[in-house]
């Protein structure tokens, strides 16, 4: 096999085969198109938390040591995360083991047992989880972001769920929500690697199986409300702030993205962009600083984030929205926009080296766009954006009253900061 093909198993079940020559290895990645987006007030935390108990044991192999025993000895990586949209779970393997990693997998989502007794020890270890993610303010601080920048949605809610959600959680809920979403018609399995003749046939029969259906994930649309700039506050008595700026900004399958993550990348995608040269290098107020895009059905971001020293985060925050009104304003330099280019180039031609990640770079394409574009096109259609193309986009996405401000530090009072962004 050597073409990238795009089928579909007896169940309907779609299956994108990625091979890639000069590997011995295979990655199976299967998407579940359920997130925390999709949860109500009482099911916060679901699908993470399932994500966590397709783990704890099958009707074949009764308990986590069982499967978990399996993998080892086929010296696998595997894992699973949970994401607002999407959950997605993985087993790479020498290529020969491929049937027993699908068989594994397909054992998890569809024949977990979800025991009550197991589900009530899990919920203590999520909520560790939520307690380590809440102590560390470098990992926590894009949840208080987005909390605000998507205020009324599901998007501004923790994929964790809270402590008190997840302590909630019931038996009843959880295999409601693994019939509900854990079906064929609202799946995608992306096998990349050294990938065979025979493996739609492993596929077909492990995987291909009826089911019944159940619901489509499907996400209501989040359309940003005009306001003013607004401040978010997490007190956490620290020496060093944390800090997001955000502002909205376009979902999967706008043609504008392109453009977007090259301004990121121009102003803090590495250490010679715009913000590292001048918050860090120059000025010194930082260890480092850093401009990134996450992307959504329907919407998106574009987030500055740093860790500064309070007593210096009032010029901090001067200088960040100085940054911003300058490439507003005059855009950027041909040899940023090249350089900016080649990097994103580099970047990618590494992190593709891995069958994992090209698994996941065909697998979350199809499942957000339908499309299969590959990353040749991709960088082809990278090296076309233009510096008006650039600038076009700074000036719809960082327009100082759709600003959102996020702070992690010993602060009560909106006021001060809210002043900064006027």
């Amino acid at each position: 096999m050597s073409k990238i093909q795009l089928r579909h198993l007896a169940n309907g079940l779609p299956v994108i085969l990625v091979p890639h020559q000069g590997t011995e290895a295979t990655c199976v990645l299967a998407l579940v198109r359920a997130g925390s987006r999709l949860e109500s007030g009482r099911e916060g935390g679901l699908s993470h938390f399932l994500e966590h108990m397709v783990f704890k044991g099958t009707e074949r192999r009764p308990n986590a040591r069982d499967l978990t025993q399996i993998l080892d000895g086929l010296g696998a990586d595997y894992n699973a995360y949970t994401a607002k949209e999407y959950t997605g779970y993985y087993i790479k393997t020498a290529s020969r083991h491929l049937p027993l990693s699908l068989d594994v997998l397909s054992d998890m989502l569809w024949k977990s047992r979800l025991e009550k007794d197991e589900m009530e020890r899990e919920k203590k270890v999520i909520i560790e989880e939520i307690n380590m993610y809440e102590d560390n303010p470098l990992m926590y601080i894009g949840d208080v972001l987005e909390n605000a920048l998507f205020s009324g949605s599901a998007l501004g809610k923790l994929i964790s769920g809270t402590r008190q959600s997840v302590s909630a959680l019931n038996r009843e809920q959880l295999t409601g929500w693994w019939q509900r979403y854990y079906h064929p018609q609202n799946m995608l399995l992306a096998v990349a690697g050294q990938v065979s003749g025979s493996a739609l046939k492993s596929l077909n029969k492990i995987f291909g199986t009826k089911r019944s259906a159940g619901n489509l994930g499907k996400f209501k649309p989040f359309k940003p409300a005009p306001r003013s700039p607004g401040v978010a506050l997490h007190f956490k008595d620290t020496e060093q702030v944390q800090l997001a700026l955000g502002f909205p900004s376009y979902g999967w399958g706008d043609r504008r993205l392109l453009a977007l993550k090259l301004l990121a990348t121009v102003l803090g995608g590495n250490m010679s962009s715009r913000l590292f040269v001048r918050l860090r290098e120059q000025e010194g107020l930082c260890y480092s600083i850093q401009a990134g895009v996450e992307v959504y059905a329907g919407t998106g971001l574009l987030a500055v984030q740093a860790g500064l020293d309070r007593q210096r985060l009032d010029l901090a925050i001067r200088l960040i929205r100085e940054e911003l009104a300058k490439v507003t304003k005059t855009g950027v330099r041909e040899d940023e926009l090249k350089l900016a280019k080649e990097y994103i180039r580099g970047r990618l031609t590494l992190a593709l080296e891995d069958s994992a990640a090209q698994a996941e770079w065909y697998g979350k394409r199809w499942f957000m766009e339908q499309s299969l574009e590959s990353p040749v096109a991709y960088l082809q259609r990278l090296n076309k954006v233009t510096i008006g193309q650039l600038k076009a986009v700074a000036k719809q996405v960082l327009q100082p009253t759709k600003a959102t401000l996020a702070l992690i530090g010993p602060f009560h009072d909106v006021k001060p900061w809210r002043k900064l962004l006027d």
